[in-house]
């Protein structure tokens, strides 16, 4: 136990670090404490680098995005949607829905900064649209999504998890998120829980396949 309240602290720590640094919002500290701190304690060293390293890609997205929304930060329910999945599905004994999740907040925050910087994309129900409209896609944003996905082999490798496991969950729940956009404009729900629900079910689907 006292191994765990160490790890919540360290974690802490590098939430305090990482808000100087703009990699998240103020007062999002504490939930990076739990989002990081249960992987350290969990998995040690290399699960919570595994999450480190989401923060790290996503803040370089966003910085690279002129039109991004979060080139200050992500708010602390951005990193509870992104990476409590996954955190919460180590806890419970599956590293394929730890990284799997991971890859699957990873595919989708490369797909939404990259693909924000195109001309335009195309909405399921609207057709063409200006880049970064919600729910929308493009051919830079999909191939953004691959390769966020893509990123996470190394992880996968190193924990020993089957890496296509973890290739096509992250790939499923980043799609997941996009379908998932159309609800989020019908019925005007946040973009959290979009993003809680694609991550946590790109865990499940990495899961899946692992067993």
């Amino acid at each position: 136990m006292g191994g765990f309240i160490l790890a919540l602290g360290v974690a802490l720590g590098v939430g305090l670090l990482a808000e100087r640094a703009g990699w998240l919002r103020p007062g999002a500290a504490w939930a990076a404490a739990l989002v990081g701190g249960i992987p350290l304690g969990v998995g040690g060293l290399p699960a919570a680098l595994a999450v480190l390293y989401l923060v790290a890609l996503g803040s370089l997205a966003s910085r690279i995005n002129p039109r991004s929304q979060d080139r200050m930060g992500r708010t602390a329910g951005q990193v509870l949607a992104n990476g409590l999945p996954a955190a919460l599905g180590l806890l419970l004994g599956s590293p394929a829905f730890f990284l799997s999740a991971l890859a699957a907040a990873a595919a989708d925050t490369l797909a939404t900064e990259v693909g924000g910087r195109a001309r335009q994309a195309w909405h399921p129900l609207r057709g063409w649209v200006p880049a970064g409209t919600n729910a929308a896609v493009s051919a830079q944003g999909s191939l953004a999504l691959l390769l966020g996905a893509l990123l996470y082999l190394p992880w996968a490798l190193w924990l020993g998890v089957p890496p296509l496991a973890v290739v096509v969950g992250g790939v499923a729940g980043a799609v997941a998120d996009t379908l998932l956009g159309l609800g989020e404009d019908r019925f005007r729900w946040g973009n959290g829980l979009t993003n809680l629900l694609s991550t946590a079910l790109g865990g499940g689907v990495g899961f899946l396949i692992a067993a």
